[in-house]
């Protein structure tokens, strides 16, 4: 079969959390792609990562101290491959015991890199973001509906249109009047980040690491469910678990970029905005969401107070979600809330992006169960104060790469 790639109304609650993505380090300089469409016919073994086969017999590059899922509904890119941090086979016999106590990421395809970022006439390079549509015409994607948002590209040389507008990597250098200082709550991410600038310069590097990675291997990893244990020295991507909010932006960034544990052949950190909009185009090019869907009303496929479902709670008990109740419930407990093997991508919690907007606020994506009325689709936008305590957000990890050397936020 022929495949491009071989291998978060009236009332509102904000509710977030934050989703980790991963990516295998590089080993090198050397990149297998970028603007022509990923081969991976060139993917070998090295230093960080194992090639493994998946049920269709496509390769796909699973970095070194994970494995891939040998289960049934697991085992395939175009429905979704995932990946369980240790060495111990997953298969049907031992799968409900793995999904609890192990990490787990799913592999996000990326044919074409220069989808996802573009650099401008200083050599800079930006995360190209989309707004989804279900209009045609010029500049919009005719199967995904994806259309530009606050960036241009002419002759190959990349624009930003609105720095106040949605941007990343990026923060904004201020010391603030009446809201908060930026610089104080970035000192307590790391000892070596004293400044915005410091911190606006990690941010840069992590997202030209991301993008080498991408380029190298043909994707990333984002985490499978949101993001857990979040009051925890380390935090967790595995199911059934609800200490999943009251955090700020801040503490969730931190804690994302520590989901690696020593393992040193991947990064891990928050989303970025354009994997975000990436994930969300495979989810439509592997046919199992329609640009429609991603783009309208997500009652049917997410937990908001206005859907009706089923989901496990941790005893095992099968409880019924009611239209009308604002309930969280446990990470990866609800079937329907499922796509690519990818749990509340829309509903539950909102999702925390490293994307920014305005004078240091950042954007949460998805929606929440606390939305009353209405249920915000998949690729929906907020706006959000990276101090404040809320309740929730995914954590994205890029597991594959290594620069010299890991989504998914």
């Amino acid at each position: 079969k022929k495949r491009s790639i071989k291998i978060i109304a009236v009332v509102m609650i904000l509710v977030l959390i934050c989703v980790s993505i991963t990516y295998v380090k590089t080993g090198n300089k050397e990149v297998l792609a970028t603007t022509q469409e990923f081969n991976t016919e060139n993917l070998q073994d090295n230093e960080h990562m194992h090639v493994e086969i998946d049920s269709s017999g496509d390769k796909v590059p699973v970095p070194n101290g994970y494995v891939g899922s040998k289960a049934i509904g697991e085992n395939e890119i175009d429905t979704g491959y995932v990946i369980y941090e240790g060495t111990e086979e997953v298969n049907d016999e031992n799968l409900e015991e793995a999904q609890k106590t192990r990490n787990q990421y799913v592999w996000v395809p990326v044919p074409d890199a220069s989808k996802m970022y573009g650099t401008d006439a200083n050599g800079k390079k930006w995360g190209k973001l989309y707004e989804f549509t279900t209009d045609t015409g010029d500049n919009i994607d005719s199967v995904t509906g994806a259309k530009p948002l606050n960036w241009s590209e002419s002759d190959g040389v990349m624009s930003i249109i609105n720095k106040s507008s949605y941007i990343e990597p990026y923060v904004k250098i201020r010391k603030l009047d009446n809201a908060y200082d930026i610089d104080s709550e970035i000192k307590n991410l790391n000892k070596e980040i004293k400044t915005t600038h410091e911190f606006l310069i990690q941010l840069e590097k992590q997202f030209n690491d991301m993008i080498e990675s991408i380029e190298k291997y043909g994707g990333f990893y984002i985490g499978r469910y949101e993001t857990g244990d979040l009051n925890q020295e380390k935090a967790v991507i595995r199911k059934d678990n609800l200490n999943t909010n009251r955090q700020t932006w801040y503490t969730m960034y931190s804690k994302c970029k520590n989901l690696s544990d020593r393992n040193t052949n991947i990064e891990t950190g928050m989303i970025y905005g354009s994997q975000w909009d990436r994930t969300l185009m495979w989810l439509i090019e592997s046919g199992n969401k329609t640009k429609e869907q991603i783009c309208n009303d997500a009652t049917d496929y997410g937990n908001y107070c206005n859907s009706e479902f089923e989901y496990r709670d941790n005893s095992g008990k099968i409880n019924k979600k009611n239209s009308g109740q604002f309930l969280m419930i446990p990470t990866g407990s609800a079937e329907n809330t499922k796509t690519n093997n990818i749990f509340d991508l829309a509903g539950n919690l909102n999702e925390f992006t490293i994307e920014e907007i305005f004078d240091g606020s950042r954007v949460p994506r998805g929606g929440s169960y606390g939305l009353y009325g209405y249920s915000n689709p998949y690729s929906n936008r907020l706006i959000q104060s990276p101090t404040l305590l809320d309740n929730g957000r995914r954590l994205p990890s890029n597991v594959i790469y290594k620069i010299g050397m890991k989504f998914i936020n």
